[in-house]
């Protein structure tokens, strides 16, 4: 009862910062041809213009206004001829609905062994404490290493499973982006099948180490539980600016400074300079580290892709084949448990094009053969925040397409 007064004592304190979206509404365009997406494009760098579904020809934009900007967005949005329709009437009631629900699954739930809590998303101390006790429950095949710190003092850790030596390596990363809830779980599950489930997939482990990075950005993520639930970039100071934070997942040394580098405002600011964020630089000093790398695999949310290189252009790596008739076999293997389908491609021209990522460092310059972007499904009114029905049904038909990449690596 008291560690339960206690932690309805905390949400509550953090809630009186936690910023309201009340009267946000969420526009979506009719479904964009080219010429509609370049000319839609410019918005993207502007403050009052919040994407949560970027603009690619082929499909509709989304974009979350606040009550202020509405007007302003919706004229803009005829003017251009782009139908705009209000598909959420006000953000703010469902994002305090997920805090609700957040906080009755946190008072209510009764720990079991050394499970997640796939029935809802884990706060990054929770997260830590669930790999502590993994470790500590596996230690002749678990082991846990600090690759370096946040800005704001966070550790990067990550979870290396192994049975034995002279193998190769498959490494799995999520929570890059904050706001991303859903890629975290499916990360946590992989985890929790190659350790709890051990007998079922004893092959994986005897064929391949396994690497997690659980929370590659731990700022931005805590942020988004405490502050922002929207909050994407890191939470770095940013010189000649009162805004913080650097888009991690642009800040890779791959094709930088192509896209929002001069807007320290933008959701994918690339930083002043590659590897100006510690969160990205721990990680890609980690993977060119890491001998016999044969497949990287992120997660992030939403859309439901399936995408492999290249995200800064549409030229195809040497390997297309190979990897898109992986993703193909991954993405049967997902379609049989729910029967939900991902769009399967290169990333650039599957779902946009995107500069100094995670994704096109691992496969160009530390040369892993097999990477992998998932992008979750969506859900709540901006796709990032999944009601926690979602998490358990979506992270074990995850699972199956992992298996698939693994098999093939």
């Amino acid at each position: 009862m008291k560690a339960a007064l206690c932690l309805l004592l905390a949400l509550a304190g953090s809630a009186l910062a936690y910023k309201s979206y009340s009267g946000y509404q969420v526009l979506q365009t009719k479904v964009l041809s080219h010429e509609e997406t370049a000319r839609l494009a410019p918005l993207m760098s502007r403050p009052e213009f919040y994407f949560t579904v970027n603009p690619a020809p082929g499909r509709a934009a989304s974009i979350m206004v606040s009550p202020e900007n509405f007007a302003l967005a919706s004229t803009t949005l005829n003017r251009m001829r782009l139908s705009p329709k209000v598909i959420v009437e006000d953000v703010g009631v469902i994002v305090e609905s997920e805090r609700s629900e957040l906080q009755q699954l946190r008072v209510a739930e009764k720990k079991e062994g050394r499970a997640p809590a796939l029935d809802r998303f884990l706060t990054f101390e929770e997260v830590e404490a669930y790999v502590n006790e993994v470790a500590a429950a596996f230690p002749s095949l678990v082991t846990v290493e600090n690759i370096g710190s946040s800005t704001e003092g966070r550790t990067l850790w990550v979870v290396k499973l192994s049975n034995g030596a002279g193998k190769k390596g498959i490494f799995v990363e999520s929570g890059i982006h904050g706001r991303e809830w859903l890629g975290v779980p499916a990360a946590l599950n992989a985890l929790n099948e190659l350790t709890e489930n051990l007998a079922a997939n004893q092959a994986l482990l005897d064929a391949n180490d396994w690497y997690f990075l659980l929370v590659a950005n731990p700022d931005g993520y805590s942020f988004s539980f405490t502050d922002d639930r929207f909050w994407r970039k890191t939470r770095s100071p940013n010189a000649g600016s009162t805004c913080l934070g650097t888009d991690p997942n642009r800040n890779f040394d791959i094709s930088w400074g192509t896209e929002g580098t001069t807007d320290a405002c933008s959701d994918t600011f690339a930083g002043a300079a590659a590897y100006s964020e510690p969160e990205s630089k721990a990680l890609a000093d980690f993977l060119a580290a890491t001998p016999n790398l044969a497949a990287f695999i992120t997660f992030h949310s939403f859309g439901g892709f399936l995408t492999y290189p290249y995200g800064y252009t549409t030229d195809l790596p040497a390997n297309a084949q190979q990897l898109d008739d992986i993703a193909q076999a991954a993405n049967s293997a997902i379609q049989a448990v729910n029967g939900f389908q991902y769009t399967v491609g290169p990333f650039a021209s599957t779902v946009y094009f995107s500069y100094g990522a995670s994704r096109d460092y691992a496969y160009d310059t530390v040369g892993i053969p097999l990477v992998f972007q998932f992008e979750l499904p969506g859900g709540g009114p901006n796709g990032f925040d999944p009601p926690a029905s979602l998490i358990a049904p979506t992270v074990a038909e995850v699972w199956e397409g992992v298996k698939v990449i693994a098999a093939s690596a």
